[in-house]
């Protein structure tokens, strides 16, 4: 049987050719850019002795493009080379000086040519690659739970284990795999929920407990008075319409009641025959994995409302769609702009959703590994068990809100409030909190909360075991808060070297790793990344504010020569860099959504997104409705 399930599956991926853009540009107060003209010799200049084929240093390397459309495709490394253009982190000291009018031309050349990417002429509007997307296991156990009404966690009975992402979120379609051992644990996962089920049907039904309950839920509805079979055919046609996420066919709902008459021809109770249905159903790649059906047009095209029901229910809910939105669906309604809101507006204000705070937010902003995290309780006896569930449940708690209540997602930067329980106001010194129950709070200034910068999950990840980790915490506020993940480290980082140069040894800790970021492979990304972290030193390794002096040093300058003291002044940087943040916001949810990475045709939906959130205050509902209504979320590439 399962042969015939896997043999009947067929998905083609669509391998889309590259685009390239033949035209001119409208007349305009400055011509567009041109690589060849414009930017190319200004390399050959400036860049080329040290960042060519040959010498490529920090990897980095200008002389492989041939046009403007390769140098957009890779549109992150221009980024990042005008960043350190403007910080006058590049060039080096040590190296050829640059001129501050020769700095700007190249500069102003850059920004203009990264202007294409919102240019509607310039830049494409494509979905991007057709992918065949698997549950993952968070989907994966929701669903069943949803589509049975059992509380029952069958992926964790199975022994499925989580999906660890390689780059991304765990629902990328390019980190997962299909192996046999997997495969055998969902029709075990399978096998234990149908039996489950079976032992409820021998409970008492006028005492029914929540497995007895499900059962019955699971089968109420059908039409009264049928003969066996037609009862059978009816259920199943409601169970696999729910399980596929789409209409099912009579000739697809005969293959399951093959399953039902052999059981019904050995005896079997009509519930159990009928229950030996589900398994197949719950092994069967249309509801092990989510795909989509392609046209024979090369155009990118609309996908159907079914389609765009489910895309929806697994980036808000992480499971599949419910009733109402799958009956509308397949009334072509979504596709209605009334009707479409009101859906997101009901959908992100259900229960469900706190699936988007656990499957996206945790990851995104690094607070599940707050559970993980090193500081230890030999050198803070008070973050145990009940003080790391505590970090998680204020930042969880904080973004469930910001969905549920429709705030600014820039609240996320600075808020004057948070979400505490007794642990953690102990931790922050906040009076009139008891007990584990999370509640909110409002903050005063002189608390120094309010935001991600202030949350004991993030200050805890970012820390090591008996101190705290200005690196770490330097590129966490670079990664997240900046949008500007730092380079990889080379493959020695991390060890500090003895400095035989040196007559003293480094009176303390920021000396020593000033010693350290001082080795020509290390420094580029340390002037960047440790004055951030330094400039959190008030707050120890597990969050707890200690006052400046006693060996606190807050002070940090950055590579462009602006200095600021403490984690308000670094607040305050953050704040007007809050585009940044806001966009990596963007970035990272339409990614989630569309379960792959991003590419440079991608940029002009963020910009039209961060555009809205921009004109309607920066609400969690116009970010949500945003990437719904994004091109790529609405559309599929055609087949070649």
């Amino acid at each position: 049987f399962r042969s015939m399930i896997f043999l009947n599956f067929n998905t083609s991926i669509v391998v889309f050719s590259a685009l390239i853009f033949q035209g001119a540009f409208g007349a305009s107060a400055q011509p567009a850019p041109d690589f060849g003209r414009d930017l190319r010799p200004l390399l050959e200049a400036n860049c080329l002795s040290c960042h060519d084929a040959k010498k490529h240093k920090g990897n980095v390397d200008f002389s492989n493009f041939s046009d403007t459309l390769s140098a957009l495709k890779k549109f992150k490394l221009w980024r990042n080379a005008l960043e350190q253009l403007e910080s006058k982190q590049m060039p080096p000291e040590d190296e050829q000086l640059l001129a501050d009018a020769e700095r700007a031309k190249l500069s102003g050349v850059i920004r203009r040519t990264l202007a294409l990417l919102d240019a509607e002429e310039f830049s494409p509007r494509d979905p991007g690659p057709p992918l065949l997307r698997r549950l993952t296991r968070a989907e994966f156990s929701q669903s069943l739970r949803d589509i049975t009404g059992l509380d029952f966690d069958a992926a964790e009975a199975a022994g499925i284990p989580d999906d660890t992402p390689v780059t991304g979120f765990a629902n990328f379609a390019a980190g997962q795999t299909l192996s046999d051992a997997l495969l055998e644990q969902y029709f075990s996962a399978a096998s234990k929920l149908v039996e489950r089920f079976k032992n409820a049907a021998e409970k008492d039904a006028k005492n029914p407990d929540k497995d007895r309950r499900a059962l019955n839920a699971l089968f109420d509805g059908l039409p009264g008075k049928l003969p066996e079979r037609e009862a059978a055919a009816a259920f199943i046609a409601r169970f696999a319409r729910r399980a596929f996420r789409r209409p099912v066919s009579t000739a697809e709902c005969a293959k399951f009641l093959a399953i039902f008459d052999t059981a019904a021809a050995k005896k079997e109770s009509f519930i159990n025959a009928a229950l030996a249905m589900l398994k197949p159903v719950l092994v069967a790649p249309d509801f092990l994995f989510r795909a989509e059906k392609h046209a024979a047009s090369k155009n990118a095209q609309r996908i159907s409302d079914v389609e765009f029901a489910t895309r929806l229910s697994y980036l808000l809910w992480s499971t599949l769609p419910d009733e109402e939105l799958l009956s509308l669906a397949e009334q072509n309604k979504l596709s209605d702009e009334k009707t479409l809101d009101a859906q997101l507006k009901r959908m992100s204000a259900s229960p469900r959703a706190h699936a988007l705070t656990e499957n996206f937010a945790a990851f995104w902003l690094q607070f599940r590994r707050v559970r993980e995290a090193r500081p230890s309780t030999e050198f803070y006896p008070s973050f145990n068990g009940r003080m790391r569930d505590a970090m998680y449940a204020e930042a969880a708690t904080f973004f469930d809100k910001l969905r549920e209540d429709d705030r600014s997602v820039l609240e996320l930067l600075d808020a004057d409030y948070t979400y505490a329980s007794e642990p953690l106001a102990k931790l922050y010194a906040l009076d009139g909190v008891k007990g584990d129950k999370t509640v909110r709070v409002s903050l005063k200034p002189e608390q120094h909360r309010g935001g991600l910068l202030g949350m004991g999950a993030i200050l805890a990840l970012t820390s090591h075991t008996n101190r705290t980790s200005p690196t770490l915490r330097g590129k966490w506020v670079l990664e997240v808060l900046f949008n500007d993940p730092p380079a990889p480290p080379p493959a020695n980082a991390g060890q500090f070297k003895d400095d035989k140069k040196n007559k003293h040894e480094p009176k303390d800790f920021r000396e020593k790793l000033a010693l350290h970021a001082a080795d020509a492979t290390c420094a580029a990304c340390h002037k960047k990344i440790d004055p951030l972290g330094f400039s959190l030193e008030n707050f120890d390794a597990i969050g707890a504010w200690r006052d400046s002096g006693a060996g606190i040093d807050a002070a940090a300058q950055l590579p462009s020569g602006e200095k600021f003291n403490g984690a308000a002044e670094l607040k305050k940087i953050v704040l007007k860099h809050s585009d940044s943040f806001e966009r990596g916001m963007i970035g990272n949810l339409l990614a989630y959504a569309l379960g792959r990475e991003l590419e440079w045709y991608d940029e002009r939906e963020i910009t039209l997104i961060q555009k809205e959130l921009a004109l309607k205050g920066h609400t969690f509902s116009t970010l949500i409705g945003g990437i719904a209504k994004s091109f790529p979320m609405r559309n599929r590439r055609g087949a070649d």
